[in-house]
């Protein structure tokens, strides 16, 4: 098990220790992309720590495909090899060009079921009876067993799906990220597809919809989600969602991770998105 450490921002490499892996970029937002001087002080980093590096990339936009082109031209000159997430099917292409990078299918391509507010029911614990009004009369209704079989779909992701590991194969992707879901995760063992885990924040959404910006009334990026953070449902949700920028999460707790890395084989890599979590942890397994 390798423990890596995922940040954007260069600030925070000092106040973590040394990771096995640094996971460097955003993986959400193109304004949070890296430039070529950033990217080259992230590499530093990691080479006087003797860390393994890999570059992180969101969805790209039309008028970013020449920045991103050039951020992993930068990498392939100064990296025998390196991994680099991508969050859409055409960074793949872009990151083919290069022979020695390797592609890693990110978390908003694996697509899981992950929304923590089925969670009870998902698990059957949701209440069996409730009071609703229905065109103006008060209804009892009475909830439904789930059956395991939704469960289970619920767990898995689509690279489960009939042919999608060839199509890694074909594409030279070995890896792939994934969120910790509350009911667990089940996904299909392969001998050709290692997976990571993130922890404590799972991915829940992303929109190309940005409230931070408009919390500062311009047009343009002032990158106010490095500071602005709002928790809605604390105190009244088992998974409160937490909303950064153009994305929301939900905290896993360590019960999920452990739960995923002793029920999954494939899952080789943890990946902290937390600086705190990361250098309060112990080894999981």
């Amino acid at each position: 098990m390798k423990y890596a450490f995922l940040t954007d921002d260069l600030k925070t490499l000092a106040e973590i220790k040394t990771p096995d892996i640094l996971y460097f970029g955003s993986e959400f937002c193109v304004n949070m992309m890296p430039d070529i001087k950033t990217l080259e002080k992230a590499l530093k980093f990691s080479l006087k720590r003797k860390a393994e590096f890999v570059l992180v990339l969101p969805f790209i936009s039309n008028d970013k495909i020449k920045q991103t082109d050039k951020l992993l031209a930068f990498l392939s000159r100064h990296k025998k090899r390196t991994e680099v997430v991508f969050n859409d099917w055409g960074a793949l292409l872009l990151i083919l060009k290069y022979k020695n990078l390797e592609p890693v299918a990110g978390r908003l391509l694996t697509k899981q079921r992950k929304d923590p507010a089925a969670f009870d029911i998902i698990e059957n614990k949701q209440r069996k009876m409730k009071i609703a009004v229905i065109n103006g009369r008060q209804t009892i209704l009475e909830s439904k067993k789930i059956p395991a079989t939704l469960k289970e779909y619920f767990q898995k992701s689509f690279i489960d799906a009939p042919g999608v590991s060839e199509f890694m194969a074909e594409n030279k992707i070995k890896r792939c990220e994934l969120d910790l879901l509350p009911w667990s995760i089940k996904i299909k063992e392969s001998k050709k597809i290692k997976l990571s885990v993130y922890f404590p924040y799972a991915n829940i959404t992303v929109t190309r919809y940005c409230g931070a910006i408009n919390l500062n009334y311009s047009k343009g990026c002032a990158r106010l989600c490095g500071s602005r953070i709002t928790e809605v449902g604390a105190g009244r949700l088992k998974y409160p969602y937490i909303i950064k920028g153009n994305a929301v999460f939900y905290r896993a707790g360590s019960e999920m991770l452990g739960n995923a890395v002793l029920q999954n084989k494939n899952i080789d890599r943890v990946v902290f998105n937390d600086a705190e979590s990361f250098n309060k942890h112990n080894t999981i397994i």
